[in-house]
C-alpha cells in the first residue's frame, strides 16, 4: 500500500475492534500475539467482507461459535439460551465485521482511495480452511477477552484509477427496480451449463435435491461477492473428487497428474469468477454499476458459506455422472422488490414467508440441457465480440540500479534478459496468452505466433 500505511491500518483495526466490543458488548479486549488460538480449533464463525475499487482485497473476522453466541446475547440484551436461531448470531457477527471494514474503508477514502465494501458473508463450521487470496501479504491481528479470541486478517492492495465501476448516481428506488428486472435464475442456469460444457466438455443436468451424505463429504467452495449498486454473493461447491475431475478436464491432464491442491483451487476460482462475472454482466447490462470481488476458496468437511439475513440466496442443483454441483446466488433487495421478483419467477402470486432457496430450485428449460450434438458452444460468443482487449507484446525484461538508470540518455542501449531469437510474450489484458517471433512485413512490425500457452500456465498468470 502506498497511500495508506500498514501502521494506519493497524491503528484503525485495533481501535475499532477494542472500542466496538467495549461499547456494544461490554467486553474489553486486549491485543495478544498468538498464531492460532486453541478455541478457534473448535466450531468457529468467520465473517468476510471484500473491498473493491482503488482498494481491492478481503478482511476476515474470526472467532469461536461459543464466543459468537456470548457476544450476540450481550449485544441483544438477553441470555444465551434465549437466542432463537443461528441466524441471529450470524447477523451480529456480520454487523461487527461491517463496522470494522466500514471504518477501514473510511481510512482508505480519506487517503484518496475510492472504494466500496461488500455485504458480509459468514462461514460457520468445525472442519474447514480458507485459502488466502493471493494478491498481497496478509496482515493479522489477534485479540483476547478472558479465554476467548478474535482474529482479524486483512489482505488488500491498491488499484489506482479503478473507480469507474463503483460510481453511483442512482436513487435506491431505481437501483431496486433495475435489480428486480434482472432474471437471475436464467442468467445462472445458462451460465453454469455453458461454462461446464464449453470449458470442461461436461454435460450437466438439473436435479431436485442433494443425495444423502453429500454434506459430510470433503468439498471445495468458490465464492465471489458483488459490490457497488448491487450487493450480493455467488458461490459454487463440489466435492473434492469432482473438483479434481474438473481440474484435469480444464488443464487437459489426467487426475493423477495434478500436483497440488492449489491447482484445484485455481480452477474452482476461475469457474466461480467466470459464472459470477456473467451474472455481473447481467446487472451492468441493466444499467447498474457493479464490481466483482477476487474469488475466495473454502475447503473442508463441516462448514457452510452464506450471506447475512439481508440476502436470501437462491439455490440451484446440477449433476454430472452422479457428482453434484451446488450453486447459490443472491442479491440484497428490499421486501417489495423481492416479492415482485418472486411472483414473476413463479409465474403468479407469492407469499412472503416462503423460502427463497425453495422458490429457485426449479428445473431449467429443457433446451438448456440438450445433448452435445445439439448444443452450439459458441452461441453466446456474439455477446462479447465488441469488447475491446489490450494486446501487449513483451520483448524482455531487465533489472537496473537507480544509479544506472540515471545514466541513461540518447543512444544508450538497454540490454534485456531475453536472448536474440527467443520467442517474445504476448499478453491480453496482462494475462500471458501466447508466444511468438517479431517479423517485419511491408515496413511494419508484427508478431508471428508460435505457441499458444496452456490453460495451466494461463491460470498461474492470473493468480
Amino acid at each position: 500500500m502506498e497511500k495508506i500505511t500498514d501502521e494506519a491500518i493497524r491503528q484503525s483495526i485495533t481501535a475499532t475492534i477494542m472500542e466496538t466490543f467495549d461499547a456494544m458488548a461490554a467486553m474489553p479486549l486486549e491485543p495478544v500475539d498468538e498464531a492460532q488460538p486453541a478455541d478457534l480449533d473448535q466450531s468457529r464463525m468467520v465473517g468476510a467482507i471484500h473491498f473493491a475499487g482503488e482498494a481491492v482485497g478481503v478482511m476476515s473476522f474470526q472467532l469461536s461459535e461459543a464466543f459468537s453466541r456470548m457476544i450476540t446475547a450481550s449485544m441483544l440484551g438477553m441470555e444465551m439460551d434465549e437466542i432463537e436461531s443461528i441466524e441471529e448470531v450470524k447477523d451480529v457477527i456480520g454487523e461487527l465485521s461491517n463496522i470494522v471494514a466500514g471504518n477501514l474503508k473510511t481510512e482508505f477514502v480519506d487517503s484518496g482511495l475510492a472504494c466500496v465494501i461488500s455485504t458480509p458473508s459468514i462461514t460457520l463450521g468445525s472442519d474447514f480452511k480458507i485459502d488466502p487470496v493471493d494478491i498481497a501479504p496478509p496482515v493479522k491481528f489477534t485479540f483476547r477477552h478472558d479465554d476467548h479470541h478474535v482474529v482479524v486478517e486483512l489482505c488488500v492492495k491498491e488499484e489506482i484509477g479503478a473507480k469507474e465501476d463503483i460510481m453511483s448516481d442512482l436513487s435506491s428506488e431505481v437501483i431496486m427496480e433495475r435489480i428486480a428486472g434482472v432474471d437471475i435464475k436464467t442468467s445462472i442456469v445458462n451460465s453454469v451449463i455453458d461454462v461446464f460444457y464449453t470449458m470442461l466438455d461436461m454435460e450437466i443436468e438439473a436435479i431436485d435435491k442433494e443425495p444423502e451424505g453429500f454434506i459430510e463429504e470433503v468439498r471445495t467452495v468458490g465464492s465471489v461477492t458483488f459490490a457497488g449498486e448491487v450487493d450480493g454473493l455467488f458461490n459454487i461447491q463440489v466435492n473434492d473428487d469432482f473438483a479434481k475431475t474438473m481440474t484435469a478436464a480444464m488443464l487437459g491432464m489426467e487426475v493423477d497428474e495434478i500436483e497440488s491442491e492449489e491447482e484445484v483451487f485455481d480452477v474452482i476460482r476461475e469457474i466461480s469468477n467466470i459464472i459470477g462475472g456473467n451474472l455481473k454482466s447481467s446487472f451492468v447490462d441493466a444499467g447498474l454499476s457493479c464490481v466483482l470481488s477476487t474469488p475466495s476458496i473454502t475447503n473442508g468437511r463441516d462448514f457452510r458459506v452464506s450471506p447475512t439475513n439481508v440476502i436470501k440466496p437462491a439455490r440451484f442443483l446440477f449433476s454430472h455422472k452422479g457428482s453434484v454441483i451446488i450453486v447459490e446466488a443472491g442479491v440484497k433487495m428490499d421486501q417489495s422488490a423481492a416479492v415482485e421478483q418472486k411472483a414473476e419467477s413463479m409465474g403468479g402470486e407469492s407469499t412472503e414467508g416462503e423460502s427463497a432457496s425453495a422458490e429457485m430450485t426449479a428445473q431449467p428449460p429443457t433446451n438448456l440441457t440438450a445433448p452435445p450434438s445439439e448444443v452450439d458452444p459458441f452461441k453466446n460468443l456474439g455477446l462479447v465480440m465488441d469488447i475491446p482487449l489490450q494486446v501487449t507484446v513483451e520483448l524482455g525484461r531487465t533489472k537496473k540500479r537507480i544509479n544506472d538508470v540515471l545514466r541513461l540518455g540518447p543512444e544508450s542501449v538497454v540490454e534485456l534478459e531475453q536472448m536474440e531469437g527467443e520467442p517474445v510474450d504476448i499478453l491480453i489484458n496482462e494475462t500471458l496468452i501466447a508466444k511468438g517471433f517479431v517479423v517485419v512485413e511491408k515496413e511494419k512490425y508484427g508478431i508471428r505466433i508460435s505457441e499458444i500457452v496452456s490453460r495451466k500456465e494461463r491460470l498461474k498468470s492470473i493468480r
